[in-house]
């Protein structure tokens, strides 16, 4: 285990976890100001909307970004690198119009007599756009292995994007938090603007677009409907509840799903690696072992102090968030998925199988949105979050099981 943390920070991962880490600390903060400076209502209706555009954040650009951080890789002429990344991001980017569009449909098709709430999803379209331009000068560094730009670039935008939210939440309220949420993602054209627009692909040596645009959307939408899992709740929530139950579900995931940020850590910092090592089953299962033993001591260290500290940590939000029954259920649901969610899922994604990926979470969708619509009306939150322990905890057991199955095809 000791190399196999000396090997991670080698590779720059303080870096990335660095910037992980801020960027969680920065969403929390922000959704805590939220919280403690708007009503419940509206705090709801805000995250209510994020809640919409968090369906389609990760199909952004038709997954142009998985793609380039797939192939990047393995792209060794840099001037060849250049002209693959400007393909992805020409594409994406007329794609990712395309999906805007699609939203906008859908969000008039079910609030069309609520103006209030196409109203903040529409304004939130314009984040969708700098979500994705953001997203993909991410994945470019990436794909060059270049955790330390990608991480400076990463905590730019948290922290400004903390800044705006504190300074026009506390002078327009309301107006504000939207505003601030909405121009956050732009912030990154302060750090870097170069970017180049191209649709050939006839001059990449040994393309494959049909292979290329396969794996993005399929990888796109497998991350997408495995996101759906941590976002459904609050769409049901906010569909059969009210604004403020919406809100105290909010606050009460909040801490639980940051600790998953330990897992991203590791497995972003890995994972460009883990591709290059896609058919090496020793490298893999060397990984896998190390980080089992690793994230299994945190994962109940975490738990322990969770729990015993619960009320102090629902405290910080204010009064009206006190009750912690639904917050211990999604920690220890939270810690499940750290152990095991955050890694198979990445781990079949790096041999290549991102389809059992979206098999399985095509299931849990399914699950879960039939457990929640059945639920709600007669157990309330409460039922809500054992539902996402069930989900989570299965949706880390069945990839895993998918993973040995695959590996032992590997050489």
């Amino acid at each position: 285990m000791k190399s196999f943390i000396q090997d991670f920070v080698a590779k720059k991962g303080i870096w990335v976890g660095a910037s992980l880490f801020v960027s969680r600390i920065s969403s929390f903060l922000i959704s805590l100001f939220g919280a403690r400076m708007l009503t419940m209502e509206e705090f709801g209706m805000a995250t209510f909307a994020l809640n919409f555009l968090g369906i389609f954040l990760a199909i952004s650009g038709f997954g142009a970004a998985q793609g380039v951080l797939k192939y990047g890789p393995t792209i060794h002429d840099q001037k060849e690198k250049e002209r693959f990344f400007s393909y992805a991001f020409s594409y994406g980017l007329i794609y990712n119009f395309v999906l805007t569009a699609i939203m906008f449909l859908v969000a008039g098709f079910l609030y069309w007599d609520e103006h209030s709430k196409i109203y903040l999803i529409t304004l939130f379209l314009i984040r969708f756009l700098g979500f994705y331009l953001s997203e993909q000068k991410k994945a470019e560094y990436r794909a060059n292995l270049d955790n330390e730009s990608y991480a400076k670039l990463d905590i730019f935008i948290s922290v400004l994007s903390l800044i705006l939210s504190l300074a026009l939440t506390y002078f327009w309220h309301f107006e504000g938090f939207i505003i601030s949420l909405v121009i956050a993602p732009f912030s990154y054209l302060l750090f870097d603007r170069k970017f180049n627009l191209s649709f050939k692909s006839n001059h990449l040596q040994n393309f494959n677009k049909k292979e290329f645009w396969n794996f993005s959307s399929t990888t796109a939408l497998t991350t997408q409907v495995g996101e759906l899992v941590f976002i459904l709740d609050i769409f049901f929530i906010g569909w059969l509840m009210t604004d403020a139950d919406v809100a105290h579900y909010k606050v009460s995931t909040m801490i639980p799903m940051n600790i998953l940020v330990l897992g991203f850590i590791f497995m972003q910092t890995e994972y460009p690696k883990l591709c290059q090592h896609h058919r090496d089953r020793k490298y893999q299962y060397h990984f896998v072992f190390n980080y089992l033993k690793l994230f299994s001591i945190v994962g109940v260290a975490i738990y322990l102090v969770g729990y015993f500290f619960s009320k102090q940590v629902l405290g910080i939000f204010g009064k009206q968030y006190a009750d912690t029954t639904i917050y211990n259920i999604l920690l220890l649901a939270a810690v499940m998925s750290l152990i095991f969610r955050v890694l198979f899922v990445y781990m079949l994604a790096s041999i290549g199988k991102s389809m059992w990926n979206l098999k399985i979470s095509v299931l849990m969708l399914l699950l879960t949105s039939v457990s929640l619509y059945l639920i709600i009306p007669k157990f309330g939150l409460i039922g809500v979050a054992y539902i996402t322990f069930g989900c989570l905890t299965l949706s880390g057991i069945l990839p895993a099981i998918a993973y040995f199955y695959e590996s032992k095809k590997l050489s």
